[in-house]
């Protein structure tokens, strides 16, 4: 794939970011892939090139699952509930859940919820896909089990059980859960048609292509702590059970992923759609404001950082729900918030500039995976 073969529009002083979206192609680092920039409002980047899964073009219409990213479009259903005065950041969420009081968790705040700071990390008792596609099962489960460690206390990530917190508090609270509070209060304004999941046989979806395993080098023998920490990793990530939490692209593939609603990791979306929600949060996009500065200035503020209780430290810092600007994922700098996902992906707005981002893959990248950050160094070197 060369440069000449990108395609899309560019304004006049973000040439920088189709230089590096097309080095991406050229070194043979994508597939199928798309980025989008907005600024005060309007378009200045709107590129796309490579192919699908089923040899078709991979253009600007072309969904893909965006994993985490979900999360950051999670967070801003559940900051304009809270704009609306349906619920409180800081009060705790057995008030609009009494059910979630039990096992201690009766002070937990809807705040430290969406910082990771729960202890929730991943259901107690086996799930299945069925269970998850039906939703209360999980909600229940959650809401009954006792924390990790005493909430408020540490933070680590709730990579997929994120998505029954926020959503069923945000569904108690106002009678939505994340995927209709989605549908009719910003897609339908925006008039875009991003969704939780979708029919893997829609014409613009493209799967996630799963490239093969690379060589790694011989390592010493695991130890019972290393086995323990990857059966709990693989417990996070495939929600106890209900799919394969140490192949989550090939998950991500299988139609029960994709008719479930997991606002934490199956938004299936198009680079364009979610650069236009973000610009919705910083100015507004046609006459559609989002989110209030006080909302996102208040969001910015860091909740989480440094060593989780579980897990690398990945030198990530968390305001409330949105990944901020960090050591290893700076996006715009100081004032970013958003939020990035498994396979490259990343969506993100930076307060007071008026500007939005958004990149969309179908290729997962390797470890480390530099393709998003070199689209943003490229970008701050417009500003």
């Amino acid at each position: 794939m060369t440069v000449a073969e990108v395609r899309g529009s560019v304004s006049a002083g973000f040439d920088a970011v189709a230089d590096a979206f097309g080095a991406n192609f050229a070194r043979g680092a994508e597939t199928g892939a798309a980025v989008s920039v907005y600024r005060n409002g309007e378009p200045v980047v709107q590129l796309y090139a490579g192919g699908t899964d089923d040899g078709s073009a991979f253009t600007g219409a072309t969904r893909s699952a965006v994993f985490s990213v979900s999360k950051g479009i999670t967070t801003i259903c559940v900051l304009m509930a809270a704009e609306q005065g349906l619920l409180s950041l800081d009060t705790p969420v057995a008030e609009y859940w009494p059910e979630f009081a039990a096992n201690g968790k009766s002070t937990v705040t809807l705040r430290q919820m969406l910082a990771h700071r729960a202890g929730l990390v991943a259901p107690d008792e086996p799930m299945t896909m069925q269970q998850l596609q039906e939703w209360s099962p999980v909600a229940d489960a959650l809401a009954a089990q006792e924390p990790t460690w005493e909430p408020g206390t540490a933070h680590a990530y709730h990579a997929i059980t994120f998505g029954w917190l926020a959503g069923e508090a945000l569904r108690r609270a106002t009678g939505h859960r994340p995927a209709e509070w989605l549908q009719h209060h910003i897609a339908e304004p925006l008039g875009i048609q991003l969704s939780f999941g979708v029919d893997p046989s829609s014409a613009d979806f493209s799967h996630q292509i799963v490239p093969p395993p690379s060589s790694t080098p011989d390592r010493p023998a695991a130890t019972t702590a290393d086995l323990e920490a990857v059966a709990m990793q693989n417990r996070i990530m495939g929600m106890h059970g209900a799919f394969d939490g140490a192949h989550l692209f090939d998950s991500a593939n299988r139609p029960d992923f994709l008719a479930a609603e997991l606002p934490a990791a199956n938004l299936v979306a198009t680079a364009d759609e979610l650069a236009q929600i973000y610009a919705a949060t910083v100015g507004g996009l046609n006459g559609v404001e989002l989110l209030q500065p006080a909302t996102v200035q208040d969001a910015l503020r860091v909740q989480s950082s440094g060593p989780p209780f579980l897990g690398d430290d990945w030198g990530l810092r968390w305001g409330t729900g949105f990944m901020i600007d960090s050591p290893t994922r700076r996006m715009a700098g100081p004032g970013s918030f958003g939020h990035d996902g498994a396979g490259g992906q990343l969506a993100f707005a930076h307060a007071g500039t008026g500007l939005s981002f958004a990149y969309v893959t179908n290729r997962p990248g390797g470890d480390p995976d530099s393709r998003a950050e070199s689209l943003c160094e490229a970008l701050r070197s417009c500003l």
